[in-house]
């Protein structure tokens, strides 16, 4: 199961990006964007359980997964 949270950010249009969607009259103007972010997304790390949510003031503990340990040729 995914969770999931939405947070609402301001974003600005750079020249770049304004040239590229013809809209140059919004370059500098700022815009309310929704962004989805996954809650259990580090998958670099080993999570003892899933997050849930952001506001229940739960600490989860996690150790960080090391590859250096596993090699191709294990004597």
């Amino acid at each position: 199961m995914i969770f999931a949270l939405i947070l609402k950010v301001l974003r600005v249009n750079r020249l770049r990006t304004a040239i590229l969607s013809d809209s140059i009259d919004q370059i500098g103007k700022f815009k309310t964007v929704e962004r989805l972010v996954n809650l259990n997304a580090d998958r670099k790390r080993l999570w003892f359980e899933e997050l849930i949510n952001v506001n229940d003031g739960k600490m989860i503990d996690s150790m960080p997964l090391s590859f250096t340990y596993l090699s191709k040729n294990q004597n």
